[in-house]
């Protein structure tokens, strides 16, 4: 996840401001809703549900303990819905997940709000496979006196972690926590289950399995050179684990990114494409498939591509919305575009997707709905105010009349 998060930083973000903002330049010179009511309504709904749910609000106790909890620990609430925007069966729970420790903090109630202080909550009983870290959390998940004293804070806890929920035949969407994030109050917005029959693809190639030690030895060498971004010697043992397994997906998957880092796009191409061919399922392949048809660009191939990959896994590749929404709106299907925007906004709950609001703009602006543009305008400023691209986005707007 890291390695995959790292090598999208770097390929995906310079690419897309600069195909945005060359976007948005041509949509200056041609001729030519909402739904910030309906998160309103959703915030207001689970702030009102949290007031009756005593056990999952801030904690208020005066003694040495929750004191301690309330200084280290925010409150994070938010939502969980179904595909069709419908409340989850019962059942559900929010889990916090940080590396190999997963934690169970807080029940989902039956409108499908959620709420709780990291490791303050006592009504959810951890599994005995849950691996709550004992110098952070006692055994049913809850902050430790001894831990609060010595000030390990809650940032340690949510740096590099995930919230999902966990219901039996189900598949949840991911938010992903920060260290700036681990005081005061959090809504991280909405949490998307999916049937488990929606999701076709996978994250992790079924290949690996198969894959011989040396082979699997290789790849673990080349993953950690990628992370120290020795892309040369990556190569070299990702060609080892390909000679010994030809058929290793994530291999070729690998292999493929670091020819992309490297500008060897063909050799890119080739590669993810053999990782496609080794296992059909593997989503990841695609969508990297799908940045490099963008910088062709070959609106209709990136399009292509990634309506496959979230066909086969619509919950885990937000990314893959991103590339589709600038594809479809290249091609001129605003409908299209609009659509996998608003998908990915719903996956998207802490804003690290900000290029989508400027998409949003463009199909505002063409459908001559001046009041939408604004609104994703002005969003795009609140969540990249540092951008590249913002003082562009203030001229647009003061044309507009907005500023």
């Amino acid at each position: 996840m890291a390695i995959r998060s790292c090598v999208r930083g770097i390929l995906l973000g310079p690419a897309i401001l600069f195909l945005l903002s060359w976007a948005l330049a041509q949509q200056s010179s041609q001729s030519g809703s909402s739904n910030g009511s309906t998160n309103n309504s959703t915030s207001s709904s689970t702030t009102s549900t949290m007031n009756n749910r005593d056990r999952s609000g801030p904690i208020t106790g005066t003694d040495p303990q929750s004191q301690y909890r309330r200084a280290l620990s925010p409150f994070i609430s938010g939502t969980v819905v179904l595909e069709d925007g419908s409340s989850p069966p019962l059942g559900a729970v929010i889990e916090r997940v940080c590396g190999a420790s997963r934690t169970k903090e807080a029940s989902v109630s039956p409108n499908g709000s959620f709420g709780f202080q990291i490791g303050a909550n006592s009504d959810v009983l951890q599994d005995a496979s849950d691996n709550a870290s004992g110098a952070t959390m006692d055994p049913l998940g809850r902050l430790t006196a001894a831990n609060a004293v010595t000030g390990a804070g809650a940032g340690m806890r949510l740096n590099d972690c995930e919230l999902r929920a966990t219901l039996g035949g189900y598949q949840s969407s991911v938010v992903r926590l920060s260290v700036g994030q681990s005081t005061g109050t959090l809504d991280v917005g909405t949490i998307v289950l999916y049937p488990n029959e929606r999701v076709q693809g996978t994250m992790v190639s079924v290949t690996s399995m198969a894959a011989p030690r040396a082979a699997k030895k290789a790849l673990a060498r080349a993953e950690k050179a990628m992370e120290k971004k020795n892309f040369s010697k990556a190569e070299t043992d990702l060609k080892k684990a390909l000679a010994a397994y030809p058929a290793y997906a994530a291999a070729w998957y690998r292999l493929g990114q670091v020819y992309e880092i490297s500008h060897r796009v063909a050799d890119a191409r080739e590669a993810l494409s053999r990782a496609v061919q080794a296992d059909k399922f593997f989503v990841n392949p695609y969508i990297d498939l799908a940045r490099l048809a963008v910088m062709t660009p070959n609106w209709q191939e990136a399009a292509d591509l990634t309506t496959h990959a979230l066909d086969l896994d619509p919950v885990h590749l937000p990314d893959g919305y991103l590339l589709n929404s600038m594809a479809n709106f290249n091609l001129g299907k605003l409908d299209a575009a609009e659509d996998s925007a608003h998908k990915l906004e719903r996956l998207d709950a802490m804003h690290r997707f900000p290029q989508v609001h400027l998409i949003l703009a463009g199909v505002f602006k063409r459908k001559q709905d001046s009041a939408g543009e604004v609104e994703q305008l002005r969003a795009y400023l609140k969540y990249a105010p540092q951008a590249s691209n913002a003082k562009q986005v203030r001229s647009r707007l003061h044309e507009l009349g907005a500023i």
